[in-house]
């Protein structure tokens, strides 16, 4: 390794170091599931790793890596029927639109998502919170909740779309003129 190839990945180092906290604090609020956090985080350094040339020079590194961060969660929601690493789709559509990469208060704004997310499904009828906690809290799958409701799986699957649906509706409205 020449000295100039050595200088350039101590620079490299040093840019992870200084960006790796808030990023992972960004791809957290995009709504990947935290297990899958710090692999999303280290695939997008690879991403920027590779291409450091593009990278414009005295601009935002942190806005730069955010924006490779939203763009592998945008190709991970495409992904999502081979395998899920977001909590929730409906969930992580919702952070997608209301987080632009170069939100300047990310943390805070995500941290008021959830209070008003809690209170939305806690606003919904009895079966509607049950159908989610029997999906997302238990990992039920829509054809097993289907046989025991005795209704057809898509039926399941459309009234959960629904359910989701409202709660984003619910939650945008709360969260109107609060998103930073």
């Amino acid at each position: 390794m020449t000295a100039s190839e050595y200088e350039k990945v101590e620079l490299f180092a040093e840019l992870v170091r200084e960006h790796q906290a808030g990023l992972r604090a960004y791809v957290r609020s995009l709504g990947v599931d935290e297990i899958w956090v710090d692999d999303l985080a280290q695939e997008v350094f690879l991403v920027a790793y590779r291409r450091q040339g593009d990278f414009r020079v005295g601009a935002d590194y942190g806005k730069w890596l955010r924006g490779i961060a939203r763009h592998l969660v945008v190709n991970e929601r495409r992904k999502a029927a081979r395998r899920s690493r977001l909590m929730h789709e409906g969930i992580a559509d919702l952070l997608l639109a209301l987080s632009p990469a170069d939100e300047p208060d990310y943390d805070s704004a995500f941290a008021r998502l959830g209070p008003a997310m809690e209170e939305c499904v806690q606003q919904l009828p009895p079966h509607c919170r049950e159908l989610l906690d029997r999906r997302y809290a238990r990992g039920e799958k829509a054809s097993l909740m289907a046989r025991q409701l005795q209704v057809s799986a898509e039926a399941v699957r459309q009234n959960l779309r629904r359910i989701r649906l409202a709660v984003r509706d619910c939650v945008e409205q709360k969260l109107q003129g609060a998103w930073p």
